[in-house]
C-alpha cells in the first residue's frame, strides 16, 4: 500500500506536530536508545535515539527544533515543539 503524503515534504503544521510527538515520544517510551532505519529503502536514513550523545559529535552540535521561539529561561512546552 502506497501513501502519496510520502512523496510530499512535511507541511509547516506537520513539521511542527512531529517535533511534538518526538519530544512525547523521547519522553514517555525511549528506554535507553532506539535504532531505526527510516526512508527509501534504496537510499535509507539510519536514525539513532539515545539518552547519550555519539561519541562523533559534541553536544553543541545538536540543535532543538523552533529553539528561537523560545525565550532562554523558559521550561520546555510541549506545545512549542520543545
Amino acid at each position: 500500500m502506497h501513501n502519496e503524503q510520502h512523496d510530499e515534504r512535511l507541511s509547516d503544521d506537520e513539521l511542527k506536530l512531529f517535533i511534538q510527538y518526538l519530544h512525547r515520544y523521547a519522553n514517555h517510551d525511549l528506554d535507553l536508545f532506539q535504532l531505526l532505519e527510516v526512508g527509501d529503502p534504496e537510499h535509507p536514513v539510519y536514525v539513532v535515539f539515545s539518552r547519550d550523545y555519539p561519541p562523533v559529535a559534541e553536544a553543541s552540535d545538536y540543535q532543538r527544533p523552533f529553539a528561537e521561539r523560545r525565550p532562554p529561561t523558559s521550561t520546555p512546552d510541549i506545545n512549542d515543539g520543545g
